[in-house]
């Protein structure tokens, strides 16, 4: 003989067919995409051996992320942020993440052909105010040598897909040059 109690389901077992139900309805949340890639980059050491080098990035956001690169086989890792400079971008976020050295002497900033000067050390604000495509970087080496590094992007609103040229300058004085 059936009893009416045990026809009715357990209290438990209606609350989770419920909460399955209705508890996950809504929205799917979104995924934001984050650009990745490789570069192709050329590692030219101070002795004149070079060798092409995998250079790659990781887009933290639309004006920023990481670099990173192996110079040589079994060679020294390298990774750092960068800052692409828009219009919009402080000088303190460019001075923050391309203050990796206090070297003046790097002066291989020229006066461009549209009338503006590039970056020096005493002028971030001025780049960032100026430049857009252009994109800056000081990566950390696994072997306490430092790398500093500035592009042109081709398309500044493509991103580092789009193309560009770039060029880096490790503390040894090898230098890694970019075309991509």
């Amino acid at each position: 003989m059936l009893h009416a109690k045990s026809l009715r389901p357990p209290c438990s077992a209606l609350a989770i067919a419920l909460v399955g139900l209705f508890g996950c309805s809504g929205p799917l949340p979104t995924i934001e995409q984050r650009e990745t890639g490789m570069l192709p980059a050329r590692w030219s050491t101070p002795d004149g051996r070079s060798q092409e080098v995998p250079f790659s990035f990781e887009e933290a956001n639309a004006k920023s992320g990481t670099l990173l690169t192996t110079l040589g086989k079994g060679g020294e890792h390298f990774r750092g942020p960068y800052v692409r400079v828009e219009q919009s971008t402080k000088g303190e976020l460019v001075t923050e993440v391309y203050n990796g050295w206090s070297s003046p002497e790097w002066e291989a900033w020229h006066h461009d052909a549209d009338g503006h000067w590039t970056a020096t050390a005493e002028s971030f604000g001025d780049f960032a105010d100026f430049y857009t495509g252009k994109v800056v970087a000081t990566l950390s080496g696994s072997e306490n040598h430092a790398m500093r590094c500035r592009f042109t992007l081709t398309n500044p609103r493509g991103g580092w897909l789009h193309g560009g040229k770039g060029e880096c300058q490790v503390s040894d004085g090898a230098r890694v040059e970019l075309d991509f």
